[in-house]
């Protein structure tokens, strides 16, 4: 096996190539693909539905815009087809966390039903379910089966997605289970999240919070979608989603938790960070997660790329404000410390687009 460091010049010019790249073919039709769907939003007849649609895609807009990054791992030819896959699925995963969070909406059999959505999204065949049959509110005008198909027909455009079909979906069901588990805590306890990470079967030494915030992220997904979009075979697949699963989802949603703690105290929302006992062994857990990422990610093929794109997830969140406060900043430290040295241009290019966002 090669060995899994990226050196520090190889690593910086992959992030001066991967930039170019994003910032002049991908982030434009991103751009527009947001835009799209923000116009498609405004038609959905029911308010409540309209309302929080709209609200993710205005407060939440940076999040399809990075998920559109991990086109940079496929050849150029590939990049139109995963864009409008990869902003479609992350504007419907962000969509059914919004709608399915609620008290009143958050029971189990509810976020089941609908994150049936992104299983289907992704699968050979939609299975033809009414995704709101346990749901309040169910006009949307077609908006998620909208999203559905477009994931669809984008992911049969790629050469892979047949052959990775099986891995894809299974990634896309633990996401969606996750999530309905999560979001159910607020109405059922968690001891029901509990037992489904015990029966991950994953690696030694991650906690169950630790498991459930890897179980919830969708990056594992953009991940095997860019492989769909090169000349990859199951094996290949597997391998992705044993690196970013959970090593690099677990670290993605910790410090997204981590920032949001401030905003969770006093509310309804599961925080993960929460049940570190200290500060300091939430840094030290931080440490070793993004060391194992870091490690993982950058022995797969395109490692340079992949290397980018986990220091790109860090500053994502660590650009946030709320990353400098004193409960965060040990982790936020320790999780640079041990990442590569892009996070330091990167970082500086995310706290710009807050600012201007």
């Amino acid at each position: 096996m090669r060995s899994a460091r990226v050196s520090a010049p190889r690593e910086v010019a992959a992030l001066l190539a991967a930039g170019v790249c994003y910032w002049l073919t991908i982030y434009p039709r991103a751009a527009r693909e947001i835009r799209r769907w923000r116009l498609r939003a405004h038609e959905i007849p029911d308010p409540v539905l309209r309302a929080h649609a709209l609200d993710k895609l205005t407060r939440e807009r940076l999040n399809p815009e990075a998920a559109a990054f991990f086109a940079v791992l496929a050849p150029r030819r590939r990049r139109g087809a995963l864009v409008r896959l990869m902003v479609a699925f992350q504007i419907a995963y962000d969509y059914l966390d919004a709608i399915n969070e609620q008290p009143s909406t958050a029971s189990l059999r509810n976020g089941l039903q609908l994150h049936r959505a992104l299983s289907d999204a992704v699968g050979a065949q939609p299975s033809g379910l009414d995704y709101y049959l346990h749901h309040p509110q169910r006009d949307d005008g077609g908006y998620l089966a909208d999203l559905v198909a477009v994931c669809r027909r984008a992911l049969r455009a790629l050469p892979s997605a047949a052959g990775i079909g099986p891995v894809l979906v299974t990634a896309a069901e633990r996401c969606g289970e996750a999530q309905s588990r999560n979001h159910a805590v607020l109405v059922e306890g968690d001891e029901q999240l509990i037992r489904w990470t015990a029966s991950l079967g994953a690696p030694d030494g991650y906690l169950w919070w630790e498991l459930a915030a890897a179980g919830i992220s969708c990056l594992v997904l953009h991940a095997l979608f860019a492989a769909a979009g090169c000349a990859s075979t199951t094996a290949d697949a597997e391998r992705v989603d044993a690196a970013y699963f959970p090593s690099v989802c677990a670290l993605s949603a910790l410090l997204d938790s981590l920032i949001d703690r401030p905003h969770d105290v006093g509310s309804t929302n599961h925080s993960f960070v929460s049940h570190y006992r200290t500060s300091d062994a939430t840094a030290q857990r931080f440490a070793a997660i993004a060391g194992e990422a870091r490690a993982l990610s950058s022995g797969l093929r395109g490692r340079a790329r992949h290397a980018i794109i986990l220091d790109g997830i860090a500053s994502f969140y660590l650009s946030a404000r709320e990353a400098r406060s004193e409960i965060a900043r040990a982790a936020a430290e320790r999780t640079l410390d041990r990442l590569g040295p892009a996070t330091t241009p990167i970082l500086a290019v995310m706290r710009w687009r807050r600012r201007t966002s």
